[in-house]
């Protein structure tokens, strides 16, 4: 096994902020993001000669056939063990577990522990260790035998490839008949094939889906204070124009500290900048790939911010603030000091109330991504991290040299039947009743009042983890959406409307030396430019210098990160 050490030593200063976890977590806008898979030395070289590897690849590009759909039928016997297994498993939820003291006080993996005979120890990084974390493994070689990863943002240095290739991760092609119902699933989707092999025709892990959902949906989106709106009289605004007249009441007629809120880096994951036709960093214009920062349209929109900044209609302090691009510091949103932000669907309505709000009154809605003028054309983004199609951008990693590779292949697999998923999204059988109930053909709805008024008086957080998985590999929207009240669950529906044309697949790979040259550039100039967007948007640098600014983004590499990420694009679809 080539131990690649100095590599993953200098990985661990080079990779970005980890986004950790899905669901309510906060995400870096830095896009050190798909350096997840793979391409070749040059990007001219790498395009010729994609053609040529992707079909060697398509030769083994299969997996076994099943009648099985979708795991309706749980196709492993039980218990996985005779005797008792204990498995190792990185998990990076430490923001979900509530007050449980570890993930072995749920409910639900009592229950899986009861029914594998498999005991799991959980190893649990810090909040916003994760990263280091996750670089740690491979820098100490102490491996746990299972890893749940989102490879947009926890990765091996030199690509997944890689990782299979220097014996790290078990290459899960080669041990399908160990995981049956996660075949049922990809014979269920017709893109899976496209998605869940690398170009070399490698699967480095067990990706997560959703249930009865064709295209995801949008969990998170622009919010704004309805209560606020109603006190100045005015709509929820639709236009750039209509939003500095409603931020500009917020800020004169109610005083409000921060009427728009931005995270630290002044840009968020691109849903209000959408409306100028660019995302905030790489995306695609029908098969091309480009760069929001070098597009005339960036400078514009950083234009807005500034000038919104010297109106006092942004957070003046947004630069020391912690929120990294979703949802807001608690004490500005819990004091009537934000107007309006990029938010969880989960956070809509009057949860903050809950949450410690010091306004009876609050309320927050869904607002539309902006546009230039009411006339025209919907923006063609949004953030769909967790929601690209039928999969979630999360993937279940296993140790090659675990010394239970089977068993804990088997154990992943698990959550691929149906009996297992419905008790990780819902709460297990024997809750009923009091956690969820049947609705009247027989499907299960969650108890929506359970966990946010128990008993034992938990709060929200903890009930979760008490009886749920949290972000399980099948995920049901209705788990999360169903039973919502309607005012909160229609805010789904607002910010799904804008399909997510320009967003480059988190599934799309390159290859190890594609990996190591993009870091090599992509690293310094994202560190770069998040310096520079928030000189820009609060006067410490001109705007006037925008042009020098691209320049130097071009000196330190730019263009190269581009004609990688084209490549590997290419060959994605191409597969």
């Amino acid at each position: 096994m080539r131990k690649k050490f100095l590599s993953l030593l200098l990985a661990t200063a080079m990779l970005t902020t980890v986004f950790a976890g899905c669901g309510e977590a906060a995400g870096s806008v830095s896009d050190s993001s798909e350096v997840s898979g793979s391409v070749s030395e040059t990007a001219a070289a790498s395009s010729d000669s994609s053609a040529e590897q992707t079909d060697t690849a398509d030769e083994s590009l299969s997996f076994p056939k099943s009648d099985i759909f979708k795991g309706e039928t749980d196709q492993q016997t039980y218990p996985l063990s005779d005797e008792k297994i204990t498995l190792t498993f990185w998990y990076p939820q430490a923001g979900s577990i509530g007050t449980l003291a570890d993930y072995n006080d749920s409910e639900f993996f009592q229950w899986m522990e009861e029914k594998t005979n498999i005991h799991i120890e959980f190893i649990v990084p810090a909040s916003g260790e994760e990263t280091q974390s996750f670089n740690n493994l491979f820098i100490t070689g102490d491996m746990p035998d299972i890893m749940y990863t989102q490879p947009k943002h926890q990765v091996y240095r030199d690509g997944m490839d890689a990782a299979i290739d220097d014996g790290y991760i078990m290459d899960l092609h080669e041990h399908l008949d160990w995981a049956p119902n996660y075949v049922s699933w990809l014979n269920s989707i017709p893109t899976a094939k496209q998605d869940v092999f690398t170009d070399s025709g490698k699967m480095y892990g067990f990706w997560s889906f959703w249930d009865n959902m064709e295209n995801g949906y949008a969990d998170q989106g622009l919010s704004i204070r309805k209560d606020f709106l109603d006190k100045v009289g005015m709509d929820v605004p639709t236009t750039y124009d209509e939003w500095e007249t409603v931020l500009t009441a917020f800020k004169d007629q109610l005083g409000i500290e921060a009427p728009f809120y931005t995270s630290k880096y002044g840009i968020d994951h691109g849903e209000f900048m959408a409306g100028f036709g660019i995302a905030p960093r790489f995306y695609q214009v029908d098969g091309k790939v480009k760069f929001g920062p070098m597009e005339e349209a960036y400078k514009d929109y950083l234009t807005l911010l500034h000038d919104w900044y010297n109106k006092g209609l942004l957070d003046p302090d947004f630069a020391t603030r912690k929120s990294t691009g979703v949802a807001a510091d608690n004490d500005m949103m819990l004091n009537d000091k934000v107007g309006s932000l990029i938010d969880w669907g989960t956070r809509m309505t009057d949860a903050y109330i809950s949450r410690g709000a010091t306004n009876p009154e609050f309320w927050t809605v869904a607002a539309p991504q902006p546009k230039l003028s009411a006339d025209a054309p919907d923006p063609a983004w949004r953030e769909v991290d967790n929601n690209y199609r039928d999969i979630q951008a999360v993937c279940l990693l296993v140790n090659a040299n675990s010394e239970h590779l089977e068993a804990a292949t088997r154990w992943v697999d698990c959550f691929y039947a149906q009996d297992v998923y419905l008790n990780a999204n819902y709460g297990i059988d024997s809750e009923e009743g009091t956690v969820w109930y049947k609705a009247d053909d027989g499907h299960r709805i969650g108890n929506y009042d359970f966990r946010y008024s128990n008993p034992d008086g938990l709060d929200s957080a903890t009930v979760a983890a008490k009886y749920w998985a949290k972000n399980p590999p099948i995920r049901c929207e209705a788990a999360q959406i169903e039973q919502m009240p309607p005012e909160r669950a229609a805010s789904y529906a607002v910010w799904s409307k804008y399909a997510p044309t320009n967003y480059i697949p988190v599934t799309v790979t390159m290859t190890s030396d594609e990996n190591a040259e993009y870091t090599q550039y992509y690293t310094d100039i994202d560190a770069y430019i998040q310096e520079n967007e928030v000189k820009f948007i609060n006067g410490e640098r001109s705007l006037d210098e925008y042009d020098d600014y691209r320049a130097t983004l071009i000196d330190m590499g730019i263009e190269k990160c581009i004609d990688i990420r084209q490549a590997s694009l290419d060959r994605y679809n191409n597969r």
